[in-house]
């Protein structure tokens, strides 16, 4: 299994992050900075993202935690460590939980993805669904693994730029690399078009490991808001948001040693508006 990955820090505890969809692991370099006293942080791509090789089996959370074993394994992490996963990450990392609950130390989910997602299509909710409709992702993400470099280049542009002068010009050239390729689309669309058997696979594990489960979900009227900029309907969008609140209220009852956190004044990508609740989180289970 040839996966890219970094090994940083020297904390006593392992701590081992799962991105979002699309994401790159160069969006947690920051946050790991004040992380690497405390922690071993490994950061990895998923296969078809950056360097890692192209996937050989279904994008399924599965497969991606099968993966995600080997990797680690092979790279002699032999004490259980803590999972954290983002958005779809965070899906991702519920499927590991549940196949190898005796590797894990403790698990926080950021923001994450429901097992139960389908709830959310399930309200009365139409401006908001043809603007969040899976299929929709699908089709996007397969159009854009079909343009060239210069096309991605120019269609990701503002998304390369973001990391300027915070990385170094190597890394510079790494994230370009990333967002400019077509695998990396092929990859996202099949990873969205997996959803619904994710989600029938993860609950067809009963037992969620019994250990400490931090599960740090937005704050909705922060997401509300950006939603409304989006030509959503507000009342479309407070009904979207008390559902995603709930289904990260459900998470957090995962396990009894659960618990909710809400994230104040930040949307989705908490780990980037409000670092500072998502390292406190971690430190209490290393305490």
């Amino acid at each position: 299994m040839d996966l890219e990955y970094k090994i940083l820090g020297k904390g006593k505890t392992v701590l081992v992050i799962e991105t979002g969809i699309g994401g790159s692991f160069y969006d947690w370099y920051s946050i790991v900075e004040d992380l690497k006293e405390d922690f071993t942080v490994v950061l990895y791509h998923r296969c078809g993202y950056g360097k890692s090789q192209t996937p050989k089996t279904p994008r399924t959370t599965k497969n991606i935690a099968e993966e995600l074993n080997c990797l680690l394994e092979s790279i002699g992490i032999k004490e259980r460590f803590i999972l954290m996963g983002h958005s779809f990450g965070g899906l991702c990392v519920q499927h590991y939980a549940k196949m190898y609950p005796y590797k894990l130390k403790g698990i926080v989910l950021l923001d994450s993805t429901s097992f139960n997602y389908k709830q959310l299509y399930m309200l009365h909710t139409p401006v908001m669904n043809s603007l969040i409709e899976i299929d929709k992702m699908v089709e996007s993400n397969i159009d854009s693994s079909k343009k060239s470099k210069e096309e991605l280049r120019q269609q990701n542009r503002s998304i390369i730029s973001a990391y300027e002068n915070l990385i170094s010009d190597e890394d510079m050239k790494a994230v370009e690399e990333f967002f400019t390729s077509a695998m990396l689309h092929k990859t996202i669309a099949e990873e969205f078009e997996n959803w619904h058997i994710d989600s029938n696979e993860i609950r067809s594990i009963p037992e969620f490991p019994n250990i400490p489960l931090i599960v740090i979900a937005r704050d909705n009227k922060v997401a509300e808001k950006e939603w409304i900029k989006y030509n959503i309907l507000e009342k479309e969008a407070i009904l979207y948001e008390d559902q995603w609140r709930k289904l990260q209220i459900e998470l957090s009852r995962l396990s009894e040693q659960g618990r909710l956190v809400i994230a104040e004044n930040s949307e989705h990508e908490i780990y980037l508006e409000r670092p500072d609740i998502v390292i406190n989180s971690l430190k209490t289970l290393i305490s």
